[in-house]
């Protein structure tokens, strides 16, 4: 063994030799891969460790398919899924402690983020699903990841904007996205697809601006044509983050429409909530399918010109428009 190998190393060397867990022994391999001093005299031992890796991670899958269970599936919470992806140490954990309740491991090595962890950020009345996601990885990703970021909402692309080349590691990620047949764009689209290639809305979060050298966030523009939003933040200091619960919220592009019984006071209470363009019956028939069969007729406080006014079935709701339904 080199003898110039870091503590760090050595130490995580000592530990896998106690573990015994299949995922646990793949956890301490990626983090001595990354802690490895990377020269000449380390090449035959860090092809060793990637090799291992490999094994190890197809002993895994293997092992999740006779089980049927998808390692990497986020079961849905909230109105909307909003995954975090980045490089190694971009700050997705530090965001996502500092936005939601979830307590994920936050440290100054890469590769802290094996499995999805997921957390609720709140909007006003209603709730987000942020997820954390591993970080990206030509050599160390798995490609099974890419199965939760088809079907989620939102990809969120974190950038260390103190890195020496944001830019390039914008372009890294997108490529990376779509050689897995994931194009990211910058408007929400239908989501839906399975073999070929799918589209899916991104925003880019120049994270890390309050580090001393941190490049400008208008270097990300060199990344491509996508013309991907981009928002200046700081998961450390906070700046930039109060004002993200309800952009994500518009970018879901929802809709929270209030009922009010007929002849009582309007009480506020959890929101239905539905995509935008939609109508009345639309609303009736989320209440419940006889709500919409029986439809009678329906008064309308918020976008109408005057509050209280009768709606035909087909108006379009807009975001904290009451209803009172009337039915047969």
């Amino acid at each position: 063994m080199p003898a110039n190998l870091s503590p760090e190393y050595l130490r995580l060397d000592e530990r896998l030799r106690q573990v015994r867990d299949p995922q646990e022994k793949l956890v301490i391999l990626r983090e001595m891969l990354a802690a490895i001093p990377k020269h000449k005299g380390t090449d035959k031992l860090q092809a060793d460790l990637k090799r291992r890796i490999s094994k190890m991670e197809e002993g895994v899958q293997q092992r999740a398919k006779r089980g049927g269970r998808d390692p990497f599936h986020v079961p849905r919470e909230g109105i909307g899924q909003v995954l975090l992806a980045g490089a190694p140490n971009a700050g997705k954990s530090s965001l996502l402690s500092k936005l939601t309740n979830a307590t994920p491991a936050v440290a100054g090595y890469p590769f802290t983020t094996h499995q999805p962890l997921p957390g609720m950020v709140a909007y006003e009345d209603v709730q987000i699903q942020l997820v954390d996601m591993p970080p990206l990885s030509r050599d160390y990703t798995e490609a099974a990841l890419f199965n939760t970021y088809r079907v989620g909402d939102i990809i969120l692309l974190v950038i260390d904007m103190s890195d020496p080349d944001p830019a390039v590691v914008v372009q890294e990620c997108i490529d990376l996205f779509d050689e897995h047949l994931i194009h990211l764009v910058p408007h929400l689209v239908d989501s839906a697809g399975n073999l070929s290639t799918i589209e899916k809305q991104a925003l880019i979060l120049a994270n890390k601006i309050d580090l001393a050298g941190a490049s400008a966030p208008g270097r990300l523009a060199e990344a491509g044509d996508l013309e991907l939003p981009v928002l200046n933040c700081s998961a450390e200091t906070g700046e930039g983050l109060a004002g993200l619960p309800e952009r994500l919220f518009h970018e879901l592009r929802l809709v929270r429409v209030y009922t009010k019984k007929p002849g009582k006071k309007f009480v506020r209470d959890a929101p239905f909530v539905l995509p935008e363009g939609s109508t009345v019956l639309d609303v009736a028939r989320a209440i419940h399918k006889d709500f919409a069969d029986g439809l009678r007729s329906v008064r309308l406080w918020g976008s109408g010109k005057h509050d209280g006014i009768p709606a035909p079935r087909d108006h379009i709701v807009a975001d904290g428009d009451i209803l009172e339904i009337h039915t047969r």
